[in-house]
């Protein structure tokens, strides 16, 4: 299912989808007569990007010093269907105007009412989640860079967007009110960097799960689970860091010029260039979510968060890939009775929680994948047995390494903080992680009142880990915990055995 913040952010960019395809400026340029060229160029740029079967839907009237521009968003997508995804028909319109210094702008307002559909894979039941779409009061403007040969800066707003979505055992409705998004292009070293800023003064959330409507084949007894929640105040930030924009383009214009999988094996050897290419570009990709408060409501009343943040990242950096998650939260707020009181002490009020794991050779899995793939016919691509080999030159090429950013966990009677970095080769680990607890004879109090069952569990480790510890002169207790690559393990250099990994 597509992530439902990509889903509304996702309907602001296919309002300005024909200012991506065609684009812009800057504001002090003068605008060009618009004229036959005009007309071929705006054209022929978007039938490159948006394949054959958009073609006959595009129309570009010279009006003045612009032109206006309408394409069918169902035949502009129709490239989409073998992966699943399908459109319903949809008239885009935008405002494009030539530049004297070469670029283009594209103003659009408004948009229509957007429908899409995704075929489930079998794996996943089958079936098909429609998703509705609408944009309030769109106002948008993209400027593309010919120099550039991608959009140099772009900002929009819009009164509300509406999504919903059903499928098998979902029903999901979202509003985000008042957003905004400004975005703009510097070149970097190498390549081009492009950072996108997208405040959100409002969000609504309701879900309804029937889990066994979403696993037909689950067995474990369960009730449908009702969600509802709302958000303020907050702004989504996204950053492509460093990347060349051509291979990028290359691949697209690729990808609608074979809608289908026959198209990728009769031209298989510019399929690889193509993906080589993209490859071989470094592009690292940033987004970061965050709101000011969100409550979600529940059937012993609402759960807080205030200041809650998460942020994910990707960088394509050839053997040494990898990606990156980050998890924060100022306040987490439980109503009274969720939890039972023995409990309260040790529930987490606040946490700032962060990894990154990098060592993924995308360039070996890519030609592996390429060395097995079978794209005649329309049985699997991958054997079971080819899929392994790809995940194996995906992971264990090289050493997967962790590292554990400095985090933070916060509870009434517990405060502990971590870090570290663990390295795996060939499926083993080895490394180290330090753990730093303030107050630890409180939290050690709390974890006894947890009732007798959890003493007797708990007490002798709380004691174990208290003689293991070392006190900074703060009183802060610290515990070092080693993994080497003879896979002994040590506490604060104390051998305790080896490890059964």
């Amino acid at each position: 299912m597509p992530n439902r913040n990509t889903t509304a952010r996702r309907a602001l960019w296919l309002c300005a989808a024909p200012a991506a395809l065609m684009a812009s400026v800057s504001a002090h340029a003068a605008d060009v007569p618009a004229g036959d060229a005009g007309i071929k160029t705006i054209t022929d740029f978007i039938a490159a990007y948006a394949g054959k079967a958009a073609a006959p839907t595009i129309k570009v009237t010279p009006q003045g010093s612009s032109y206006l521009v309408t394409l069918d968003l169902g035949a502009a997508t129709a490239a989409l269907k073998p992966t699943g995804f399908t459109y319903d028909p949809a008239q885009l319109e935008a405002r494009v105007f030539q530049q004297d210094d070469g670029a283009w702008r594209i103003d659009q307002a408004g948009i229509p009412p957007i429908t899409g559909h995704m075929q489930l894979p079998e794996a996943r039941g089958g079936g098909k989640i429609d998703a509705h779409v609408e944009v309030s009061k769109l106002n948008a403007t993209t400027v593309i860079d010919p120099k550039l040969g991608w959009i140099a800066s772009g900002h929009g707003a819009a009164d509300k967007v509406t999504v919903v979505e059903n499928g098998p055992g979902i029903e999901e409705y979202l509003e985000f009110s008042q957003l905004k998004y400004e975005a703009s292009t510097k070149p970097a070293n190498p390549g081009l960097t492009t950072t996108v800023n997208e405040p959100v003064g409002g969000l609504s959330i309701v879900v309804d799960l029937d889990p066994k409507g979403l696993d037909p084949k689950t067995k474990a007894p369960a009730k449908p689970v009702h969600i509802s929640a709302k958000g303020e105040n907050g702004v989504v930030n996204v950053a492509m860091k460093d990347f060349q924009p051509a291979p990028l383009l290359d691949a697209w214009r690729f990808a609608v010029a074979h809608p289908e999988r026959a198209d990728y094996a009769r031209d298989f050897d510019a399929l690889k260039s193509i993906v080589g290419a993209v490859i071989a570009d470094r592009l690292t990709i940033e987004e970061t979510f965050a709101l000011e408060k969100l409550s979600f409501n529940t059937e012993t009343g609402p759960v807080t968060v205030e200041g809650g943040k998460f942020a994910v990242g990707g960088v394509n950096a050839g053997a040494d890939s990898g990606f990156s998650e980050h998890f924060s939260a100022r306040a987490l707020k439980l109503p009274d009775g969720m939890v039972p009181s023995m409990y309260a002490a040790v529930i987490p009020t606040a946490f700032d929680i962060g990894f990154k794991a990098t060592g993924f050779d995308v360039p070996s899995a890519a030609q592996e994948w390429f060395a097995d793939a079978k794209l005649a016919g329309d049985g699997p691509v991958l054997s079971p047995e080819d899929q392994s080999k790809v995940s194996a030159k995906l992971m264990q090429s090289r050493p997967i390494v962790v590292d554990i950013e400095p985090s933070h966990l916060t509870a009434p009677s517990l405060d502990i903080a971590f870090e570290g970095k663990v390295t795996i080769e060939s499926g083993k680990p080895y490394g180290a992680i330090t753990i730093k607890v303030r107050d630890f004879d409180k939290t050690a109090q709390a974890v006894q009142a947890l009732g007798q069952d959890a003493q007797q569990k708990l007490v002798p480790m709380i004691a174990m880990a208290k003689g293991l510890g070392k006190q900074n002169p703060d009183g802060t207790m610290v515990w070092v915990g080693e993994l080497g690559r003879d896979h002994v393990m040590k506490i604060n250099g104390l051998p305790l055995g080896k490890s059964p990994m």
